[in-house]
C-alpha cells in the first residue's frame, strides 16, 4: 500500500511539473541534428562576454544590445534592444570554408514596431566593417519577415518578403549556406521559404554572426526610435 501511495504521489508531482511549465528551465539552445558540428551557441542566460563590445560600419558605431527577462524562448532571458543603431556580433576563428554553414535561432515581435531587426551570418571583410557577403532573416519596417542576401562584390542586395509578422509568435529561423553548390536556403518554422543560387565569386567562408537593428547608412525618424518589444534567443551556429 505504501508503495502504491508513493507511486501515485510521484505521478501527481510529475503531472504538476508538466502543467506548470517547469520544463522552461532549459538554459541551452536547441542543438542541431547529429552530423552537424556546433561552432557557437548562445542562450543569453549569462552575460555577453562571447560578443564584441561595439560594431562599426564605416564611421557609424553601433552600441551593444542587452539581455532582458521580458521574454524568453527557453530559460528566462533573451536579447533585445532599446533603439536603432544597435548590434551584437561574434567573429569566430573556426571559419567555415567548405561544406555547409548554418545558423538556427528564434525571433519574436511582441507587437508590430516597423523596425529592421534580425540576424545574419557571413564573412568578416576586415577593416571595412559590416558583414559581406551576408545571409539573414529579418523583421522588416513593413512588418513583414524577409530573407536577405548582401554582398559588395559582385553587388547584390536582395530582400525577399516571405510572410507578415504574427505578433507574439516565436519564429524558428534557419539559414544554410552551401559552399559546395553555392546555394543559400532559408527556413521559417521548419518550412523552406526561399532558396537562391549564388555567384561563384562568394562566399569564400563564413566566420561571423551579427544581430542588427536599423538600416545601413540610413537615418530614422523619431517614430522608429525607442524601445520596441523585439527579441532573439537560442542561437546555434553550426557546420556540416
Amino acid at each position: 500500500m505504501f508503495r502504491q501511495i508513493l507511486f501515485a504521489g510521484t505521478v501527481m508531482v510529475c503531472g504538476v511539473v508538466a502543467l506548470t511549465g517547469c520544463s522552461k528551465a532549459k538554459t541551452t539552445p536547441t542543438q542541431p541534428p547529429p552530423g552537424e558540428t556546433v561552432i557557437f551557441s548562445e542562450g543569453f542566460e549569462g552575460d555577453l562576454s562571447k560578443w564584441e563590445g561595439t560594431y562599426m560600419i564605416g564611421m557609424d558605431v553601433y552600441v551593444q544590445m542587452r539581455i532582458t527577462t521580458d521574454a524568453a524562448h527557453t530559460g528566462t532571458h533573451s536579447l533585445t534592444t532599446d533603439s536603432n543603431i544597435t548590434a551584437l556580433y561574434h567573429t569566430d576563428t573556426n571559419r567555415v570554408e567548405s561544406g555547409t554553414s548554418g545558423v538556427e535561432f528564434y525571433m519574436k515581435a511582441q507587437s508590430l514596431g516597423e523596425i529592421n531587426f534580425g540576424l545574419e551570418i557571413g564573412q568578416n571583410p576586415g577593416s571595412s566593417g559590416a558583414v559581406t557577403p551576408a545571409f539573414g532573416i529579418f523583421f522588416d519596417p513593413s512588418d513583414s519577415i524577409k530573407c536577405t542576401i548582401f554582398n559588395t562584390w559582385p553587388a547584390v542586395d536582395t530582400q525577399t518578403m516571405v510572410a507578415a509578422i504574427q505578433a507574439g509568435h516565436w519564429y524558428k529561423c534557419k539559414i544554410e549556406v552551401n559552399m559546395t553548390d553555392s546555394t543559400a536556403s532559408f527556413y521559417l518554422d521548419d518550412a523552406a521559404v526561399h532558396t537562391e543560387k549564388l555567384s561563384t565569386a562568394y562566399p569564400q567562408g563564413i566566420d561571423r554572426v551579427l544581430v542588427f537593428r536599423g538600416l545601413y547608412g540610413k537615418n530614422f525618424s523619431s517614430s522608429s526610435e525607442g524601445t520596441k518589444p523585439y527579441y532573439i534567443d537560442d542561437i546555434t551556429w553550426y557546420k556540416k
